[in-house]
Parts: C-alpha cells; structure tokens; sequence
C-alpha cells in the first residue's frame, strides 16, 4: 500500500512538470473561457501570471551536502541524517523568492501545500518527520537575517493537510534563530477550515506568532504584497486562483454597491432635509 501511495505522489509530480511547458500557452485560453471573464479581467489576469510565473524548472538540482541519497546537518543540537530518497517527490514544498526590494536582507521562503506528502502513507509521520528536517535545513542555509513564509493552501485537499499536533511539534522544534527571525507569514487561498484552525490553535502559539499571520485572498493580493519577487507558482495554484479571484471579485463588487448605495441613501436624507 506504501509503495501505491509513493507510485501515486510521483505519477501526479511527473505529469505536473511534464505538462507545465504544454499547458502553458494554452491554460489561459482554456480557464478563461470556462470562467466566461470579461475582456478587461482578462487582460489583468494574464498581466498578473506573466509577472508571477517562473520558468517551469525540474527538481534535478543536487544539494551540495547531499552525499549517496542522504543529507547530514545538526537540527536543535542533534545530529539528524536526511533519507532524501524518501522524499524526492516532495522536495519541491521549498523554495526560495529571493529578498525584499525595499530590505535586501529579508529572504522571501515559499511553501507549497499541494506538494505535501499524503497522509493515508503507512509512513507518513517518518515521511513527515524527513520532510520537515529538510525543510529545516534550507531555512538554514537561505535564513540569514529576517524572513517572510508564503504558505500556499490553494490545491491542497485534506489528506496532505499536516494535523495540528505535527505543526505544533514541529513549530517547537525550531531554534530560537529561526523563530525570533520571522517577520511574518502569509496564507494564500486560506479556507474557513484552515482558518477556524489557526483561530483555535492561538493558546499553543505565542501572540508575536499569531499577530504574524496574514491572509492573502488572490494571487492579485500577493502581487501587491510582493510586486518585485518572482514567486514560482504550480498549474494546479494557478487554477485554483481562478476559482478564488472569481468568487473575492464577486463578494468586492458587492460590498462597493451597498456602499455607494449606503452612501447615495444618506446624500439624498440630507438633501431631502435641507429642501424641508
């Protein structure tokens, strides 16, 4: 069962990679005329993803401390050895979108939800445990001084959804550096469940960590957010942006009309009263 899991996990990465360069003339042509946008939408939309898109890369890059498949570095005075074969599928969760233009000392780290491991593995928690280690060695390396986590939640269902005990472990096995070091930490595509559950996991975290944690709707939101880093985004964040841009565009473009039409009743009760 193990072994059809991980089959699964590298099928869905390969067809990803493989079908990026295909899909990508033609994603915008489709989705679009699916979500039947207007001209204008469009026009922004596509403006958007060609700042935003990177180059699709394969994950072919070997980390330089990486010796026969294994990966040796010190986490929290502990000397861990990384299986980097169990978690070759799942190595694209990192990465890195440079500095802040304003404060070329503050890295930019990107998470992708949509490439964590499947829980329903027989070893998910060692495959977890791994990932994390890894993960905590390329905050390592990439973390100087200040940084910014943009965690992706778009396209990622509930099965690859890290329980809270995991993140709380993990939270704590952070060392004092990495932890004092975090500037802030944005949510892209949240949904009210991973909302409800950050509400409610307040107590276990400190207040400097919950009062870090920002919500970003829409990739158009992350644009503004960060106009001068290049965030690498897969097809299936893409997508999901369009289900989210469309919806926010929605709920925005209702709440300006009660406005204006809140505001248009108290201008015509004003000049209703001067006129008596």
């Amino acid at each position: 069962m193990k072994d059809f899991f991980l089959s699964t996990d590298n099928l869905f990465i390969c067809y990803l990679k493989k079908s990026y360069l295909e899909m990508k003339e033609k994603t915008e042509k489709t989705f679009f005329s699916k979500l039947d946008l207007p001209n204008e939408n469009k026009h922004v939309h596509l403006s958007l993803l060609a700042i935003l898109r990177s180059v699709s890369r394969e994950n072919t890059n070997i980390d330089p401390d990486e010796v026969n498949n294994v990966i040796s570095c010190v986490i929290d005075n502990n000397q861990i050895t990384i299986d980097v074969k169990t978690i070759s599928p799942f190595k694209c969760v990192i990465g890195s979108a440079g500095q802040l233009q304003e404060d070329s000392q503050t890295a930019v780290i990107a998470i992708y939800g949509c490439w964590l491991p499947d829980r329903r593995l027989r070893e998910y928690r060692y495959i977890m445990d791994q990932l994390f280690y890894y993960v905590y060695h390329q905050l390592d390396k990439l973390v100087t001084n200040d940084y910014i986590l943009v965690y992706f939640h778009g396209a990622t269902p509930k099965h690859r959804t890290p329980d809270f005990k995991i993140l709380r472990k993990y939270y704590q096995m952070l060392n004092f550096r990495l932890r004092k070091n975090l500037r802030a930490v944005y949510v892209v595509h949240p949904t009210r469940w991973l909302r409800t559950l950050i509400a409610f996991s307040r107590p276990f975290f400190s207040n400097k960590f919950y009062h870090k944690v920002n919500y970003l709707f829409t990739i158009a939101e992350l644009e503004r957010q960060f106009p001068h880093n290049h965030i690498e985004l897969p097809v299936v964040i893409e997508q999901t942006d369009w289900l989210y841009s469309q919806k926010y565009d929605r709920q925005n473009a209702s709440i300006k009309r009660s406005i204006e039409q809140s505001r248009s009743r108290s201008a015509s009760g004003i000049g209703n009263e001067s006129v008596a």
